[in-house]
């Protein structure tokens, strides 16, 4: 009796307390669910399960973790729905900033029951895709000391940052010097344009446009070619031309620079002294000067009516970014006049169907150059009309240093470089250099690469991570390379890393010409080369060693 009555008091008790009536707290919508994100870049659509009662829905998205008990919004957070706008699913949320993380949740909310608690992703975050708002910057769009950036007129931006390209990690990552950041102006972001300036030639940048901080796009660019210093520069604009009395109108200056505009085709010819008539164009003695090409699409163009011819002595004679054709010069340089030059430059330059030398000393004159260089150039169709490619055949020219840096020789019908004639002698040339070049369809019969006019005469070698492809004499009979075109006369060479292919050798029976130490490759230059007919000398065989050859654009 004592325990049923206790248990009739605890019933009583406990009705008394609670009346059988629902707590309000409790009295809430479920919460929604199989919420599922699709983004894109700056947006994304949610979906998910709603049940019945659910009036409208709020979604918060943050880059901090939504999670833990907090129902109220966080700070900071972009929401959704608070003015019950979100009636149904799917529903696209914006104003996302691109390649970033995000947490979500969404809460169902009506006005006769409480908020349901909030549901949460069950990948519990999900990424907007990276996005580049930045327009590819094309040649036109990048100058010397500026680059013109361009992206969707009145776009979510707010700054440009840029910043000089130093080097790379080990990574790959870019290395950057100090950051320059430039606040937008409203007409610069309506307009979807800004020009970053103040900048120095051939040199790369990195240009990240910014909405509030952050990142919506980025390019790495060089601005173009640095137009080399000189006392003075003269601008050759299309139409224009370069003369005899424009160099001599400078004659009293140490160094000028003549630049030529991109893609423009200018016939270069002088005056002969002696005649007045056409004649070679002459560069003034004590006049150091530079042929420019800007940079562009397509390079200037200068069509060699006539050869150009040193006056006398100069510090320096460079061609850059140039194309040089032979318009009826049939040489570039036909010297014969006493001259000296410390330096000749030939840099990203094309010579073309030149139908004699590209160099030639002649009538035994004082002639002397300490360094001459041809550094990532492409000569094509050399020597039709039975000259080397370089001629210097007596005792009284000079050249210290003769190098060739990632440069292609294609079509040398003749000699390439002859140093001897019987009758005048020997040139003095120190040391010739092949570094990381291509060679092809070269050497005509019976001719030499290199001629110094006899066994271990004559200079140094060195030849480096260069190609001997086809040479112009090589057939096949019956299943055997033969060839007519011949090796080196003089010093055996220094070849390290360099390759030759089985249809790029020298005459077998020219036994003092025949030079070791280069690696046989195992096929023809058409098994290596991607089109080589046609002058594309990129490697198309995937195991052949990297690093040698030439690489040109």
């Amino acid at each position: 009796g004592a325990f049923m009555l206790l248990a009739t008091t605890s019933i009583t008790s406990c009705m008394d307390d609670n009346d059988w009536k629902t707590d309000s707290a409790y009295d809430r919508l479920f919460s929604p669910t199989g919420m599922s994100v699709d983004a894109s870049t700056t947006d994304a659509e949610v979906s998910w399960k709603s049940y019945p009662g659910s009036k409208y829905y709020i979604i918060e998205v943050s880059t901090d973790s939504l999670y833990g008990k907090t129902e109220e919004v966080r700070e900071n957070s972009l929401v959704y729905g608070q003015q019950g706008e979100i009636t149904s699913s799917p529903y696209k949320i914006d104003n996302l900033n691109s390649n970033s993380k995000y947490f979500i949740r969404v809460m169902a909310c009506s006005d006769e029951q409480g908020n349901s608690h909030w549901n949460y992703l069950e990948k519990i975050s999900f990424n907007t895709k990276a996005e580049n708002i930045l327009n590819s910057i094309p040649t036109s769009d990048r100058g010397e000391d500026f680059i013109n950036v361009t992206w969707e007129a009145g776009m979510a931006v707010t700054h440009i940052a840029y910043a000089e390209v130093m080097g790379s990690s080990e990574s790959g990552e870019a290395l950057l010097g100090d950051m320059t950041t430039v606040e937008l102006t409203a007409e610069q972001i309506a307009n979807g344009a800004y020009t970053v300036e103040g900048l120095k030639g051939s040199t790369g940048y990195q240009i990240t446009i910014l909405n509030n901080g952050h990142a919506r796009g980025t390019r790495t660019v060089t601005t173009r070619m640095e137009l080399p210093e000189a006392q003075h520069v003269i601008r050759l604009a299309a139409g224009e031309t370069l003369t005899q009395d424009s160099l001599i109108k400078y004659s009293n200056l140490s160094s000028i620079t003549v630049r030529f505009t991109e893609g423009e085709v200018y016939d270069i010819i002088g005056v002969d002294p002696s005649t007045g008539e056409d004649g070679g164009l002459i560069i003034p003695s004590g006049m150091s000067i530079t042929f420019f090409g800007a940079e562009g699409d397509v390079p200037a163009t200068l069509n060699m009516k006539r050869e150009v011819i040193m006056g006398g002595i100069h510090g320096y004679i460079h061609f850059v970014n140039v194309n040089l054709v032979d318009g009826g010069a049939q040489y570039l340089f036909n010297q014969g006049n006493d001259a000296t030059a410390e330096e000749v430059l030939f840099m990203n330059t094309n010579f073309t169907n030149f139908a004699r030398s590209i160099i030639r000393f002649k009538d035994q004159k004082a002639i002397s150059v300490d360094n001459m260089t041809f550094d990532n150039c492409v000569v094509t169709n050399q020597g039709s009309g039975n000259y080397a490619f370089i001629t210097l055949d007596a005792s009284t020219y000079t050249i210290n240093t003769l190098a060739f840096n990632n440069t292609v020789l294609n079509t040398l019908r003749h000699n390439g470089i002859l140093m001897y004639n019987s009758g005048r002698g020997l040139a003095k040339v120190d040391q010739i250099e092949f570094n990381n070049c291509t060679l092809y369809n070269y050497i005509g019969s019976t001719r030499y690469f290199v001629d110094s006019g006899a066994k271990d005469t004559g200079p140094s070698i060195k030849i480096t991570n260069t190609i001997f492809g086809k040479t112009f004499t090589s057939v096949l009979t019956d299943g055997v390379w033969d060839s007519k075109s011949r090796g080196i006369r003089g010093k055996a060479p220094v070849i390290s890393n360099s390759f030759m292919t089985v249809d790029g050798l020298f005459d077998p029976n020219q036994k003092s010409t025949l030079f070791t130490g280069y690696v046989d490759y195992n096929g023809t230059s058409d098994d290596l080369f991607t089109n080589p007919a046609n002058g594309d000398f990129s490697i198309k065989d995937r195991n052949f060693e990297p690093g040698v050859g030439a690489v040109t654009e």
